[in-house]
């Protein structure tokens, strides 16, 4: 009994140590993305993509026509959207209903600031940055719940109560 507990108790161990990595890895890249953004919106001329243009041609100007700070500014949003997937999975796995809430909500966050970004490209309105500005803290708070609230030491305590009912 005890040899079948403990690869799941391991396999646990380490989808709850990567959820925490990629929580953790997402806020540093949220925070950094927030300081790029705030620069952005002070300091730089949006390319001009007319009032009318669509995202993709929004996001498409942003990368290839737009100063290197803004290019940068819309890569890291988009490999966010790579890792609120990645958070969202380990969530799934994890089968905490929780988890899986929280991190969904983080990834809509990702997408509602990946989508207002192109739109203040495209039309240069406040509100866009605005609403991007709110969805890139909803994200921060939500990964931050996680890592406040699924602390290492449950890895500890389940390993301990899988130990004691296999003994």
């Amino acid at each position: 009994m005890t040899s079948v507990a403990a690869p799941s108790t391991r396999a646990g161990g380490k989808i709850v140590n990567g959820l925490r990595v990629n929580s953790f890895a997402a806020i540093v890249m949220l925070l950094i993305e927030f300081g790029l953004g705030v620069g952005v919106n002070l300091y730089v001329t949006l390319p001009s993509t007319g009032s009318g243009g669509s995202l993709s041609s929004a996001f498409r100007e942003s990368v290839s026509g737009g100063p290197a700070i803004l290019a940068v500014h819309a890569v890291l949003g988009t490999l966010l959207l790579l890792t609120g997937t990645s958070a969202l999975v380990r969530a799934i796995v994890f089968r905490r209903r929780w988890t899986v809430v929280v991190t969904t909500v983080a990834l809509v966050s990702i997408v509602v600031a990946w989508i207002s970004g192109s739109k203040f490209v495209a039309d240069g309105k406040s509100a866009s940055s605005l609403s991007m500005a709110l969805a890139t803290a909803i994200t921060i708070l939500s990964y931050a719940l996680i890592l406040f609230v699924l602390p290492k030491s449950e890895v500890i305590r389940q390993q301990d109560a899988n130990v004691n009912v296999g003994a």
